[in-house]
């Protein structure tokens, strides 16, 4: 088959478009002649504005233009007037696959576990929330069948790129920093979407870093995190310790966590960036089938994570989970051998 234009639709949280971006190297290199569009959140589009291999970015805007049915309608109008080939929706919601089947593309592929599926015509019959394989994986399945060779996970590539305008963001917020060294980035939050390691683990590795090694050390998070940075942080003086908290958009992150020797943190967006970029990983994951390291963990780089080690609880939701948090059955035993590995390639 050839097709000319091409839709990936990825609508949720930054990880989720991270995990999905490698598919576009893929259709790249399956369909060279081939225009690629992607469908994302306005939130999430400054990621993909530094891939390669894409046409156009669509900015999907539930909230305001494409609210309700009319609003679907229109997208679709706009879908068709790209002369889109084939779309492959990786987040089934209903008004995305009215809009696919609105705009009359002749190949809509998606799940076909839910009630609106019978807008799409080539349907995926499996369920991800048994978690048997990797996002990424659930992600390729969607595309198998269109390919001539499905991709070994150690094949699988980003391909984020490191611009100009990044390379001035990363040297903006370094010189604002007073960062005139190497660096490791520590994000202690998940923004509710997977437990977290305790604070109080979180500090004794921070004063850890700080006695073993000469890098700067950065913390990081948004606005809603700064009381959980501010624990975490205490009342360490070091100089060599910064603390962000909402001051940087997505693409300065993006830029600062390019250039880290280490990111450190729970199962969170920001980690599958650093992955996506080759830095050196150090993560904690709960084991629960819905938040689990095999099916969530840094794509094939799942040695860099620590899980606690127990039997796995089927929630994943620290107020459900028989140990609360179980997070915090993490020990500094298990963690501290790992940080010495990774501080070993560190100045």
């Amino acid at each position: 088959m050839e097709f000319q234009n091409i839709l990936l639709i990825r609508t949720d949280r930054i990880g989720d478009v991270v995990l999905t971006s490698p598919l576009i190297t893929i259709l790249h290199r399956e369909f060279p002649r081939s225009k690629i569009f992607f469908l994302t959140r306005d939130y999430t589009a400054p990621l993909l504005r530094h891939y390669e291999f894409l046409e156009e970015i669509i900015i999907y805007q539930p909230e305001t233009e494409h609210r309700g049915f009319s609003g679907h309608l229109k997208l679709g109008k706009i879908l068709k007037e790209k002369k889109i080939d084939i779309a492959f929706l990786f987040y089934p919601l209903p008004g995305l696959a009215l809009a696919l089947f609105m705009a009359e593309i002749p190949f809509r592929v998606g799940t076909g576990y839910r009630w609106f599926s019978f807008f799409l015509n080539y349907r995926i019959y499996e369920h991800r929330k048994y978690g048997q394989k990797h996002e990424l994986e659930y992600n390729l399945s969607l595309i198998q069948k269109f390919i001539k060779k499905v991709p070994r996970p150690a094949e699988i590539q980003f391909h984020f790129q490191m611009d100009e305008h990044l390379k001035n963001l990363q040297r903006m917020a370094l010189r604002k920093l007073e960062i005139t060294a190497e660096y490791i980035i520590i994000h202690p939050g998940s923004g509710g979407s997977a437990p977290n390691l305790p604070a109080e683990m979180f500090s004794r590795i921070v004063k850890y870093l700080l006695e073993q090694t000469k890098a700067f050390i950065i913390i990081t998070g948004d606005r809603t995190e700064s009381e959980l940075i501010q624990k975490i942080a205490g009342n360490m003086e070091d100089e060599k310790l910064r603390q962000i908290t909402g001051d940087w958009d997505l693409e300065t992150y993006i830029a600062v966590i390019s250039g880290a020797r280490l990111f450190i943190s729970n199962s969170t967006g920001p980690l599958h960036i650093a992955r996506a970029m080759d830095i050196s990983l150090l993560a904690f994951y709960c084991p629960a089938i819905p938040c689990s390291p095999e099916r969530w963990g840094p794509y094939n780089q799942l040695d860099s994570v620590i899980t606690p080690r127990l039997e796995p609880c089927k929630s994943g939701n620290p107020e459900k989970c028989l140990h609360g948090n179980c997070l915090g059955l993490i020990s500094w035993e298990m963690i501290q051998p790992r940080l010495d590995v990774k501080l070993k390639k560190i100045p």
